[in-house]
């Protein structure tokens, strides 16, 4: 049976994206966005693992994961005949504060099934915002995961050295070793904070680093293979799969839906 694949659009309003999940057992490696995450479960569940915290969200859930918040997900199937389908919009904090919306306080989510429902029928660029000017709202009040996410918060020591790992990545290190050494750290130390604080390895922090940089370079123009090449993938092939992984759709999903009209 062929897979359903994601699917993707780029909304020329504030540079919204609006991404169509609905295969049965799609699964999701670590990552994050750099926008605000806001969906829908319109059938079936998806299991996730937000901040390292587990967490299901069920048909009639809305969710938002906040920016830079490290998260997993794997979809399955409501009773036979129903399927899966999640609705997920990437929002950018600047449409937050042009629309006049306060953002929620943390990642959350919230049982509102006529919001949820409303997702999967929207089919314009006007429809989505005015779904979202009613879901971020009805999100912020919500405080599900803002509970449990406050249930335990990173020491100052923890905080300064996610820092150190961030700025030593952003100078081009790419190596676990170089990691620890620049944040004068041994291994096993990057390798338990990082686990315990932002859901993945050390290694899995680098390849999802490398996966998030090739996006934004697609999405400013470079061709795939010249990002592949430059993102220090082996080859194409194995830049597709991890992208695939990372975002459920293939980095020629994304170049086609930011060349092609709102829908």
């Amino acid at each position: 049976m062929a897979l359903k694949r994601s699917e993707v659009y780029r909304l020329r309003v504030f540079d919204l994206e609006q991404v169509r999940h609905h295969q049965d057992g799609q699964e999701w490696v670590p990552h994050w966005h750099d926008e605000w995450s806001f969906g829908a479960v319109v059938q079936g569940e998806c299991r996730c693992s937000v901040g390292g915290r587990p967490f299901v969200a069920r048909a009639g859930d809305l969710i938002a994961i906040a920016p830079g918040v490290v998260h997993t997900g794997a979809l399955v199937a409501g009773p036979p005949g129903d399927g899966v389908t999640v609705m997920m919009f990437y929002v950018p904090a600047s449409w937050l504060q042009h629309a006049g919306l306060q953002a929620p306080a943390q990642s959350t989510k919230l049982a509102s099934p006529g919001l949820a429902e409303a997702a999967v029928k929207l089919a314009s660029a006007d429809e989505v915002l005015a779904w979202l000017r009613r879901a971020v709202p009805a999100l912020t009040g919500a405080s599900h995961l803002a509970r449990a996410e406050a249930d335990a918060l990173p020491s100052e020591a923890v905080r300064e050295l996610i820092r150190r790992v961030q700025v030593a990545v952003l100078r081009g290190e790419q190596t676990v070793s170089g990691l620890a050494r620049q944040c004068a750290v041994s291994r096993q130390r990057l390798h338990r904070v990082l686990c315990r604080w932002l859901g993945m390895s050390p290694a899995s922090y680098l390849l999802a680093v490398r996966v998030h940089r090739a996006r934004q370079l697609l999405l400013d123009g470079a061709g795939l293979a010249a990002v592949a090449a430059e993102c220090g993938f082996a080859d194409q092939a194995h830049f597709t799969r991890w992208f695939r992984r990372t975002f459920g759709y293939s980095p020629g999903d994304l170049v086609q839906a930011s060349r092609a009209r709102a829908p």
